[in-house]
């Protein structure tokens, strides 16, 4: 007798929202970015400690090569977070993102902070009208 096949997926995939951190690198200098999440990492261990970070280079006016993206993530990874993927911006990032084996967040959009402090939570949807009586 022949066993019934198994239909039961061996793995869920769900897309959806999570809580990753956004890191627009605004030098491509090593040990400063490291030694500023290092310090972030130290003022707030329960927020910041491995991280998830996607890394965005935007902030430059020239995309880093694969050399100067590998230290810097090599930086990132010793002050204790986690770079996870590239923030898609160019087709230049695009093949960066292959060379250095990172995925890249194409639509990843992110509330920067203000003068040092957190984004402020969005402000709560109006309350729907009363139902008339």
């Amino acid at each position: 007798m022949a066993a019934s096949p198994d239909y039961e997926q061996a793995g869920e995939l769900k897309f959806g929202q999570v809580g990753i951190a956004n890191l627009r690198v605004r030098t491509l200098d090593p040990q400063r970015l490291a030694e500023e999440m290092a310090d972030r990492v130290k003022r707030a261990p329960k927020l910041f400690a491995r991280a998830a970070v996607v890394v965005d280079f935007g902030g430059l006016s020239q995309c880093p090569d694969a050399g100067q993206t590998r230290a810097l993530l090599e930086a990132l990874r010793g002050a204790g977070v986690l770079p996870v993927a590239l923030a898609y911006g160019t087709s230049a990032i695009e093949a960066l993102s292959e060379q250095v084996g990172l995925p890249l967040l194409a639509k990843f959009r992110a509330a920067y902070e203000r003068d040092g402090e957190l984004p402020a939570a969005p402000a709560p949807a109006p309350a729907a009208p009363a139902a008339p009586a």
